[in-house]
Formats: structure tokens, sequence, C-alpha cells
């Protein structure tokens, strides 16, 4: 089951926030979240909700006796990570043994949905309970509520157990908190649905029909697909922190206009913000964090953004993709900036031109290399695009570019792009203060226009998703 689903849109959310809302017992509560959560996952992936059982038991017994005891630690993350590594790289495994000895009887491993997010949930807990950062739980419900929480169970935002268990203990739930986290939601299904599935159309039209791409055609993808990533993603976030809104629990925000970085150090800092918060606190850390002298910095940077790499893929586009973010963000680090390479040519960090030239530089690397670690499925899709985006494809054609028809989407394309801006966004954001009732108005319209869309089978599964 899928946020942007009928069902989860129109019966199970408003059935499950009357229930929240309506019965105040706490306790009571709890369990409706527990069944509403173990319902989500197993409506979308029953067939793995033994993994998910396996994975709160392991937690929870070494959350028991995890505290100082560095050898539980170790046999808790050989468990689990075995357990992940096993889902997620099993078969690029199985596969590379079976070219080997070249038989090609073999059954795939089905990675179970979410995998990565609720062990991501269960390492903070465990890790913070063996640094002595608050004590164990010693109640089961609380690990199985923690690590099954539905709204973020299958692609996050990732929240910390401290957070979650004053929300266990006590419940906010607000008409005020219902309707702001309903406004909230509208945006977010309308970012998925009116954006995200529209730009698919043009990225998945040009770089499936590889043998076309042009120029123009290439870039149009590369950055239709940033573009497309960043609504498809955000907009599950915002759907999943609207649902904390109307129960009464604060998701952190996962995105802080990361395409106006003007580095790609700040850029992670504003995309993906719980990931990248948790590969500081538990890898980056670990390693010696920053100190331990600039270099070691680097390599802590370059190893770190590498392993986020190989988190979201085993093939080798996506540990590239970990290990050349990790290699820009090290030398903006170690070189400071590069303000030597600035002062030699005279460059000033504060004017308009400077500062504009690093935010579409930072956005044109981003998307250039996410577009083939997330949307390319093979290396000849790779080559091609590759090459149509240094001028090596086949000469742009206006008849091939209309035979495409997606003149629709690249209008959704530019509208897209112009609200990605941060001053349009608070102006439209602004109307909520000064005219409530034509804010209302227009989220009531985005929704009526979402569900058409999804009724007339505009639909495509979250991107995140597939981790």
């Amino acid at each position: 089951m899928e946020f942007n689903s009928l069902f989860f849109i129109f019966i199970y959310l408003p059935v499950f926030i009357g229930l929240m809302y309506f019965i105040k017992d706490n306790r009571i509560r709890n369990y409706i979240l527990l069944a509403a959560s173990l319902l989500f996952y197993c409506f979308g992936d029953v067939r793995h909700a033994g993994i998910l059982f396996i994975i709160i038991l392991i937690t929870y017994l070494s959350g028991l006796k995890v505290r100082k005891n560095k050898t539980v630690l170790i046999i808790y993350l050989l468990l689990v990570l075995g357990t992940l590594s096993y889902f997620k790289y099993g078969n690029y495994l199985v596969a590379s043994l079976s070219a080997f000895f070249k038989s090609h009887e073999w059954s795939a491993i089905i990675m179970p949905l979410g995998i990565s997010f609720f062990t991501f949930l269960s390492i903070s807990y465990v890790c913070d309970v063996y640094l002595e950062k608050y004590e164990c739980e010693r109640n089961p419900l609380n690990i199985i509520l923690f690590l099954s929480f539905f709204p973020v169970v299958i692609s996050g935002p990732l929240i910390r157990y401290d957070r979650f268990k004053s929300f266990i203990d006590n419940k906010m739930i607000t008409t005020d908190g219902i309707a702001m986290g309903l406004r909230r939601f509208i945006i977010g299904l309308s970012k998925k649905v009116i954006i995200a599935n529209q730009l698919n159309i043009i990225t998945s039209t040009v770089i499936n029909d590889n043998t076309r791409i042009s120029l123009p055609l290439a870039w149009l993808a590369i950055i239709a697909y940033g573009i497309q990533e960043y609504y498809d993603f955000s907009g599950y976030s915002d759907m999943a922190i609207a649902i904390g809104q109307m129960i009464g629990f604060e998701i952190p925000e996962n995105f802080n206009d990361p395409y106006f970085s003007h580095s790609i150090r700040e850029y992670w800092r504003r995309w993906h913000m719980s990931l990248g918060a948790f590969i500081r606190d538990y890898i980056y850390i670990p390693l010696g964090g920053n100190r331990k002298g600039k270099r070691r910095k680097a390599v802590n940077m370059i190893i770190a953004l590498t392993l986020s790499g190989l988190w979201h893929g085993s093939t080798l586009p996506f540990i590239l993709w970990g290990l050349i973010n990790g290699v820009l963000e090290a030398g903006d680090a170690y070189f400071d900036g590069y303000a030597s390479i600035k002062k030699k040519l005279h460059i000033n960090d504060g004017t308009r031109i400077w500062r504009a030239f690093q935010i579409i530089r930072t956005a044109l690397i981003a998307m250039v290399l996410k577009v083939y670690a997330f949307k390319c499925s093979n290396y000849l899709q790779i080559s091609n695009l590759f090459k149509g985006s240094i001028g090596r494809g086949v000469p742009f054609s206006m008849s091939y570019l209309r035979s495409l028809d997606i003149i629709h989407p690249l209008i959704v394309l530019g509208i897209g792009f112009i609200l990605l801006f941060p001053y349009i966004k608070k102006k439209l954001l602004s109307l909520n203060e000064k005219v409530p009732y034509l804010y209302d108005l227009s989220l009531l319209g985005l929704a009526v226009f979402s569900v058409a869309l999804i009724v007339s089978g505009s639909y495509s599964a979250f991107v995140y998703f597939q981790f």
C-alpha cells in the first residue's frame, strides 16, 4: 500500500486518524497505531513481514544487553548488517558467481520492503543505548511500534527513539494538527502525482529510447530526472511528516531547498537530511569525524559517502556515485571551499554572479551524478546518455521531439522548475496567513486534480521504495 493509492487516501488514513482522534486513552491509541502499522506493512509486503519481526526481536534483545558491552554490539551489527547485505547484495553476488560458473539456474532474492530504513532505525536505537544516550526499552511493544511505525517504515524520514518514546507515552492530537497535516499531505501528494509522475514520462521516454539521444534531449533527461527525484522523494517525506502532524508526532524535515546549495558539502546537508544525520552520527563520527586533522577528515567523508552509495545499490554506478560525491565533498572541506584558488583568481564570494554560478554548478553536478546511478538501468543507457550529453549522440530533430509526445510533461517541468525557488514557495505558503480561504481552496483543487490523475492511471512507484 502506498500513500498515493485511493484506498489509503479515502479509507485507510481517515479511519486511522478518526480512531486516534476520538479514542482518548493513550494505551488504546498505541494498539491502534500498532495494528495500523503492521497492516500497512503487510499490505505492501506480507511475504517478508517475518524479516521485520526478526529485526525487531534482535533489536529488543540486543538493547537489553548492549549497554557498555562491545561484544553484544558487534554480534548485533553482524546480525542486522548481515541480514541487510543478504537481501541488498545477494542477487549481485549470486549473478556474478553464476556467470563465473556459467550457470543460470538461480532464483532471484526479493528484497523486503523498507528493509534499509527499519534496519537503520534499529541501528540508531541500539547504538544510542550502547553509548548511554538513554536507557534501553524494556517494553517490547514500544520497540515494535518504533520499527514498524508506518509513516516512515518504507522510505523514512529516519527518526530517533528518544523522540519517539515521548510520543508513545503521550499523544497530543488536535483538530488544528489534523488540519495542518491534511494541508501538507495534499502538497506532498501533488508533488508526487502532478509533478514527479509527469516528469517520469520525460525521463523514461528519452532514456529508454536511448539510441536517439541528442545533446538537447540528453540534458533535458538529466535535468528532468533531477527535478523529478526531488519532487518524488520530498513529496513522500511531506506526506509522512503530515501523518505525523495529524497524530501529534513531529517527524524531522528531510529537505531544505537542496538545489540552491553553493557546494556539494552544503547539498548533502540539505538533501535527505535524516539519512545525512544518520551517516554523520553512526559512520562519520565513529571513524573520527573532524577530530584527527584535515586529511583524516577528508578520508572519513569519502568513506562515509561511498558507503552511502553502496547502501543505495551494489552496482558500480551507485558505488561511483557515492565515491565521487565523497571526493567532491572532501575536496571542498580540505581546501576550505578552494579559498586560495578563488583568492588567486580574485573571485569575490559575495557577488550575485558568483553565488548563482555556485548554485547552478552544484545542482548540475548533483543531477548528472544521480541520473546515471538511479535512472539508467544498464550500461548501454549510461553510455548513450553520456555520449548525448557531450554532443556525441545523434543530431537533434524537432520532428523526433514532437513524436515523443512529451509536450504536456514539458509544461509541468517548467512549473516544477519555477516552484523550486525558495522565494516562490515562501510567497505561496504565505497565502495561508494572508488569504487562508484562497489557500485552502487552492489545495482542494490540487487534491481533486491529483485524485483525478490517480483514477486515470497516472501511477509510478516512489523512487526510494527500491531501497
